[in-house]
């Protein structure tokens, strides 16, 4: 997800997520395994909250009451998710991006609704080229709500 060096453990989080998304696990063992690394060194609660965000929103609404103010503030999910419009931009990649960034927004987390506009347009950009108008309305559809965000907020 990010450029810098992860830990075993988050990359174990990340896989746990990819599986509980998938079916293939519970949520609460998610949400367990997160429960038991804070404290640990090096862990880092805003960099876990975005791989829940992104990866298991479920997760992310089992551990959010777990993460202080200061961590929330610190996440980049906004930035994550604009980074991957231009691979992830089927109808259920944008309803759940759009579930998430909703419940980000109702949780305290921030979400830089400009940079994910920017995400948007240019993953449209990319798709102009070879997609039909009905491969591109998810992705329009999340950039017409991300506007309307915008203006409520």
């Amino acid at each position: 997800m990010g450029g810098n060096i992860r830990s075993e453990r988050e990359e174990y989080f990340e896989q746990l997520c990819m599986s509980i998304d998938a079916d293939e696990a519970h949520e609460q063992e998610g949400i367990e395994y997160f429960e038991a690394q804070i404290g640990e060194p090096d862990f880092d609660a805003a960099l876990w909250l975005d791989i829940a965000l992104y990866y298991a929103p479920a997760v992310a609404r089992g551990i959010i009451d777990m993460i202080d103010e200061d961590d929330r503030a610190r996440s980049n999910i906004a930035e994550i998710i604009a980074e991957n419009l231009d691979i992830s931009y089927g109808e259920d990649d944008c309803e759940r991006f759009e579930q998430t960034l909703r419940f980000a927004l109702a949780n305290g987390v921030p979400v830089d609704v400009d940079v994910l506009l920017d995400g948007c347009e240019r993953a449209l950009d990319d798709l102009d080229h070879w997609a039909d108008d009905e491969t591109k309305a998810p992705l329009v559809e999340l950039r017409d709500t991300l506007q309307q965000l915008q203006q409520a907020h």
